[in-house]
């Protein structure tokens, strides 16, 4: 069975859309928009691929009318419209995003879009996250009920002479792309179809033999597994949606083992996948910065007599400054910012043995080394009694990559305590994924992210 495949992706046709932009239905990850957003994108248009990607509950939902139906049923209709349309012939897309980082430089990232044998972990596809069974059943009951995917998985590989994307290069230098868009935040977006055959064989012989390190996306990786296993087992010609709150486990089907491969390939074989170098210079992790919230009894003085333990702190005498030595820590130096209410501080890990071995009992020596490790291990679990439980840890830590929406909510009293953090390194992520281990949860934030709808891979019709 061949690794990896090109495919026919469904594209919306703005003129049937009655769109006069992509950015009208077109919105990031589902896994990314809040409740408000999820909102706005329903309000945008009424072809927004939100409805596909993230549909929303309604009152009276039950097992046969819920978010899963409606999808398909929408699905169906934008299909039969022509409000999206498949592409002429397979393809391997080469998606092109340029962006602004936040100190004003500009970065291109570019990535292939294509189908990848779906393999157990370990087996040529590397996670650093682990997943969980809620996000997994709301996936796997979306795509049973669709069909298709709207974003793809998000993985890294090795390859410093870019042999992978060469012809693919060459040929999108010379026409225009099929699709141009410029997003919310304000990155542009290009698409290019390729479907020369040499082109894809020397593409896809060249993806075939590298290892893949899943940037975003592990979840759907893990729900392509689970897909790929219960068409395989279930056998079932029509497949009704499961109830929201049927665990993925008890799918007809998924306990009966492996079953038997079919005699050619199918799409539900394969994981939908956006591929970028590790080598690509336009690769870049933001951080997310942890901003703590409601915790009971929180006390200022006792977090800063708690962090004297571990920590050499030193007072900031302002935001701009606290930043700029937070970005100047040495490789292999522990830093943090800490904001609190009318004051800042740089913290310093100091390495003593003492310490170095509370981290090394608390994780593997890889992850023993990743800052928002440290930070939960001394700091988040035992001075503010937070849960690193990932849904525990929801309830007391919002999330960001932006310094100044964090130290904003703080100002604004939304927030007890900002810690900011710098980006993981790609060799840890490399580290700990080669290590068989994972990270902590919102260990990395790649940017840009994703866009759901510029391509859907329909699985099954």
């Amino acid at each position: 069975m061949t690794r990896v495949q090109p495919f026919r992706g469904w594209r919306y046709d703005l003129a049937a859309a009655g769109a006069g932009d992509l950015r009208d239905l077109l919105t990031p990850p589902y896994d990314v928009i809040s409740p408000a957003q999820q909102a706005a994108f329903y309000a945008r248009h009424p072809y927004n691929v939100v409805r596909l990607d993230l549909p929303r509950d309604e009152p009276g939902d039950d097992d046969r009318a819920n978010r899963y139906a409606r999808a398909a049923a929408t699905l169906a209709d934008w299909r039969a419209r022509g409000v999206l349309r498949p592409e002429p012939a397979p393809a391997i897309y080469l998606l092109q995003q340029r962006f602004h980082l936040p100190d004003g430089r500009t970065a291109t990232r570019r990535g292939l879009i294509f189908r990848l044998l779906a393999t157990p972990w370990g087996e040529g596809v590397l996670p650093h996250e682990r997943t969980f069974p809620t996000a997994k059943a709301d996936r796997l009951a979306l795509l049973i009920a669709t069909g298709s995917q709207c974003s793809p998985i998000f993985l890294l590989y090795s390859d410093p002479a870019g042999e992978a994307q060469a012809l693919v290069l060459a040929e999108a230098a010379e026409r225009p792309p099929e699709a141009v868009y410029c997003d919310d935040e304000g990155v542009e977006h290009r698409l290019w179809a390729v479907t020369d055959l040499e082109t894809i064989a020397a593409a896809t012989a060249s993806l075939a033999t590298r290892t893949f390190y899943v940037a975003d996306g592990h979840h759907r990786y893990e729900t392509a597994l689970n897909y790929r296993r219960w068409r395989r087992t279930a056998a079932l010609p029509a497949m009704a949606a499961p109830s929201p709150l049927t665990a993925w486990e008890h799918l007809p089907g998924f306990d009966r083992g492996p079953g038997a491969p079919p005699a050619e390939p199918q799409p539900f074989d394969y994981a939908w996948v956006y591929a970028a170098r590790l080598e690509d210079p336009g690769l870049i992790i933001l951080p997310t910065h942890r901003c703590v919230h409601d915790v009971s009894g929180f006390d200022p003085e006792a977090l800063l007599a708690g962090l004297r333990q571990r920590f050499d702190v030193f007072p900031a005498p302002d935001e701009a400054m606290l930043e700029a030595e937070l970005a100047r820590a040495p490789a292999g130096k522990t830093r943090f910012g800490l904001a609190l209410p009318g004051a800042r501080y740089l913290l310093e890990l100091r390495p003593d043995p003492e310490t170095r071995a509370l981290l090394h009992a608390a994780h593997h020596p890889t992850v023993a080394k990743v800052d928002v490790a440290v930070l939960q291990t001394l700091v988040l679990g035992p001075l503010l009694g937070i849960d690193p439980d990932p849904a525990r840890l929801k309830q007391h830590v919002a999330f960001t990559p932006h310094p100044a929406e964090a130290l904003d909510g703080l100002r604004h009293g939304r927030y007890q305590a900002v810690f900011l953090v710098n980006p993981t390194p790609l060799s840890q992520l490399q580290a700990v994924s080669e290590a068989g281990q994972v990270m902590p949860p919102k260990a990395t934030y790649f940017y840009p992210k994703l866009p759901s709808g510029l391509v859907i891979n329909v699985v099954h019709d």
